[in-house]
């Protein structure tokens, strides 16, 4: 290659958004065996799939810078076996039936013999609301459709359901921290009162900073663990979605949840 040509395709490698390495090789007129020879072993180079995170505006931005250090202290290995973070998610039947977004081809297919990866417009899922600690995981408890997560509901449907059952199975000393999303139900005065008139140790608002899923093992972990083990399984009704989650939640090993939350 000559050196002009690999200065150029170091130019395209370097960008935040570089082209695809057939877009090279086509700019570059050369075949794309040895553009990612080159990246590989001249430019030393490998490819890494992005980070995801959100957009956030000034103020967000603000609000994290001030209360990220105090929050991360709260949530280092000695006291974070003591947390239990809590979050909400929707579980669609489209997550199940071992659906995949490849698919292999012989040498005698080609791209019109793939199926279609198709997209279901309006998919039938249902909200589940669930917490992980150190201690193990929460049961997960399904919001009826139709159902809209307020404060009152929120106290009566979950909060008094997780501190009668799986607040004293995982922690039976009482010695949890309770760290929720701020979301509008969990962050009202309501919800609040309810938490410390139960005497029960829990995050304000105001200690929590905004889109902050690299701290929450619901987000980074949970979630996705569940997905993965629900596409193996072959559910069709909304029933059977909620019995395969139960199940899935009671295998999760211990030591996968210590690993998760890094204690």
């Amino acid at each position: 290659m000559k050196k002009s040509d690999l200065q150029r395709l170091e130019k395209m490698a370097s960008k935040p958004d570089p082209p695809t390495q057939a877009s090279m090789a086509k700019a570059l007129n050369m075949s794309q065996q040895v553009v990612s020879y080159q990246l590989k072993h001249t430019l030393k180079k490998k490819c890494h799939k992005k980070h995801k995170c959100d957009h956030l505006n000034e103020r967000s931005v603000q609000i994290k810078r001030q209360r990220s250090w105090p929050l991360y202290k709260l949530l280092r290995k000695d006291i974070r076996q003591k947390f239990i973070t809590t979050d909400e998610a929707w579980i669609y039947l489209a997550y199940t039936n071992a659906k995949s977004k490849v698919q292999y081809l012989s040498s005698d297919q080609n791209r019109r013999d793939l199926t279609p990866s198709t997209t279901v417009p309006h998919p039938k899922g249902v909200m589940v609301w669930m917490g992980i600690s150190a201690n193990g995981v929460t049961k997960p408890q399904f919001v009826q459709l139709g159902d809209k997560i307020n404060s009152e509901y929120y106290i009566q449907k979950i909060l008094k359901l997780f501190l009668k059952d799986d607040y004293c199975r995982l922690y039976p000393n009482g010695d949890a921290v309770f760290y929720q999303d701020s979301a509008s139900s969990h962050a009202s005065r309501v919800a609040q009162k309810f938490l410390m008139d139960q005497q029960f140790q829990f995050l304000r608002p105001q200690q929590r900073t905004p889109n902050s899923s690299d701290a929450s093992p619901c987000d980074y972990f949970l979630w996705g663990h569940l997905k993965n083990k629900l596409n193996k399984r072959k559910v069709s009704t909304l029933r059977g979605l909620q019995k395969a989650m139960r199940e899935e939640v009671k295998k999760i090993p211990q030591e996968v949840i210590l690993r998760a939350l890094k204690v």
